[in-house]
């Protein structure tokens, strides 16, 4: 699959591409139950395959991509806790952003100010 430039940024910190896998706004379920993955994220594991994310501070959580008969994918396991720890809240936007190397994942929280968001901090 080719990618264009628009579906690269650079990684926090370092210059390697990272890719899009998905952009959400949370809603109630995604903060205190399992985060709904939206129908056409990419870049994610096959089946019930886990996604290894770091976070700024170096700890690694493991976010399992659930699949649901009949339904869509959600993300299970140690999502829960990674909400906590990050205090997320219902219509915090997320943007999902695999590394590009094995199952390596970024979660990136966006930032607004009076209105549009201006900027995308690592978790």
């Amino acid at each position: 699959m080719r990618l264009s430039h628009v579906d690269r940024y650079p990684r926090f910190g370092e210059m390697e591409p990272q890719f899009v896998c998905f952009t959400k706004r949370l809603s109630r379920t995604d903060v205190r139950r399992n985060l709904e993955i939206p129908n056409g994220a990419l870049f994610l594991p096959a089946g019930n395959g886990v996604m290894r994310v770091r976070d700024r501070h170096g700890v690694t959580y493991q976010f399992v991509a659930s699949e649901r008969i009949g339904r869509r994918r959600s993300l299970t396991q140690d999502w829960i806790p990674f909400a906590a720890a990050k205090t997320l809240e219902v219509d915090a936007m997320l943007r999902i952003y695999w590394s590009g190397d094995g199952n390596e994942y970024v979660v990136q929280e966006g930032v607004q100010l009076f209105g549009p968001h201006i900027a995308w901090l690592t978790l």
